[in-house]
C-alpha cells in the first residue's frame, strides 16, 4: 500500500516536551493554514468559489504519495487547519495574521491557501511582526492588487495597497512578478510607480535566460539584504488552460513548468520563509485539474525543502538519482 499524506502527516504540533524532541529530529517543519474566505472577492464584483479553496486542497494533497526523495525524514509536515472567519474581512485578517506570526516565531513555515488575495495583506503582515522593517515580498500574479478598499470594503485587489499604507512593507523591498498590462489600471501602474514598487511585466520575466533564472535573481537580491521573504501565488498567474478554477483566468499567464520550478526555488532558499497561494476556486475547475496543480506544488516545495540544509553544508541540490544511490 502507498504511504500517502494523510498517513504521515500531523493533525497539530505536539506539546513542548514531544515537540522539542521532534524538532531535532525535523530540522524543518511547515503548517498548512487555510484562509476560506471570498468576501474580498464578492467586493470587487468577481466570480465566488475561492472559499472552498482550502477544503477541497487539502483533499487532493492527503491523497499524494510522499514520493521518491526522503523528504520526511526532515521535514515535519503539519496538515494544520482553517482560520476562524470572523464576522467581517477584518476579523478574517486578524486571525491569519496571528497564525502566521505564531507559526513563524516558532521557525515552522507557513503555508496559506486561500481564499481571496486579499488575505495577502495579513500574510505579510503577520511575518513583518516578527521581522519588522526586515521582510522582502514577490506576488507572482497577473495583477498588481494595489488598489485601495472600495465602498463596499477591503477587495481582493486590496492587499498590497494595505500593506504598503500600514507601512507592512518597504515598497522598495517588494517585487510584482509576471503582471499583465491588460488586468491592470494606469492609475494603479501610476501608484507603483509613485512608491517605487519594482514590476516586471510577463513578457520581461520570460526574456532570455527564462522566468526561473529572473525570479531567482529578485530572490537573491532580497537575501543578500538580508530580508526574510514571503512570496505569494495568485493562481490566475498561471495560463488557464492549466489553471481554470481561480476568480480571474487569464489567457496567457506562466506555464505549469515555470510555476513549479519558482515553487522549488522558494523551497530551497532558507530567506523564504512563508509562502501562499490564493483564489484557488474549485467550484470554477475543470476535472480538478487547478486543486490538482496547487497540491502538487505543494508537494513540491516540501520535497525539495531539504535542499536548504544541503546548501547550508556547502552542498549542491541533489537529483533524485544521486537520493536512490544511482
Amino acid at each position: 500500500m502507498f504511504k500517502k499524506l494523510k498517513h504521515y502527516w500531523r493533525k497539530n504540533l505536539p506539546a513542548l516536551a514531544e515537540n522539542n524532541a521532534m524538532r531535532q529530529n525535523y530540522p524543518l517543519c511547515v503548517e498548512l493554514v487555510g484562509a476560506p474566505d471570498d468576501r474580498g472577492i464578492l467586493n470587487v464584483g468577481g466570480r465566488l468559489g475561492a472559499s472552498h479553496g482550502p477544503r477541497h486542497f487539502r483533499e487532493m494533497i492527503s491523497n499524494l504519495s510522499v514520493g521518491i526523495t526522503p523528504w520526511d525524514e526532515k521535514v515535519l509536515f503539519i496538515e494544520g487547519s482553517d482560520i476562524d472567519l470572523g464576522h467581517s474581512i477584518e476579523n478574517g485578517h486578524i486571525n491569519l495574521r496571528s497564525k502566521v506570526s505564531h507559526l513563524v516565531s516558532e521557525n515552522i513555515i507557513p503555508i496559506v491557501i486561500g481564499g481571496g488575495h486579499d488575505y495577502g495583506y495579513p500574510h505579510i503582515a503577520g511575518v513583518n511582526d516578527v521581522f519588522p522593517k526586515k521582510v522582502g515580498l514577490i506576488n507572482v500574479d497577473a495583477h498588481l492588487d494595489l488598489r485601495p478598499p472600495n465602498h463596499l470594503g477591503i477587495t481582493s485587489g486590496s492587499p498590497f495597497y494595505l500593506a504598503i499604507e500600514n507601512n507592512e512593507i518597504n515598497p522598495k523591498c517588494f517585487y510584482e512578478f509576471g503582471i499583465q498590462n491588460h488586468c491592470n489600471d494606469r492609475s494603479l501602474f501610476a501608484y507603483a510607480e509613485k512608491k517605487e514598487v519594482n514590476v516586471l511585466f510577463l513578457d520581461d520575466a520570460r526574456q532570455t535566460p527564462g522566468t526561473a533564472f529572473q525570479f531567482e535573481t529578485i530572490l537573491k537580491k532580497l537575501q543578500k539584504k538580508k530580508l526574510k521573504t514571503v512570496v505569494s501565488f495568485d493562481i490566475d498567474s498561471i495560463l488557464m488552460s492549466a489553471a481554470p478554477g481561480t476568480s480571474a483566468p487569464q489567457a496567457d499567464g506562466f506555464s505549469v513548468d515555470e510555476f513549479f520550478k519558482m515553487v522549488e526555488i522558494c523551497a530551497g532558499n532558507e530567506s523564504v520563509v512563508s509562502i501562499g497561494f490564493f483564489e484557488l476556486s474549485p467550484p470554477l475547475d475543470e476535472n480538478q485539474k487547478t486543486t490538482r496543480l496547487v497540491a502538487t506544488a505543494v508537494h513540491r516545495f516540501i520535497s525539495a525543502l531539504p535542499n536548504r540544509l544541503i546548501k547550508k553544508s556547502g552542498g549542491k541540490a541533489q537529483s533524485i538519482k544521486r537520493l536512490l544511490g544511482r
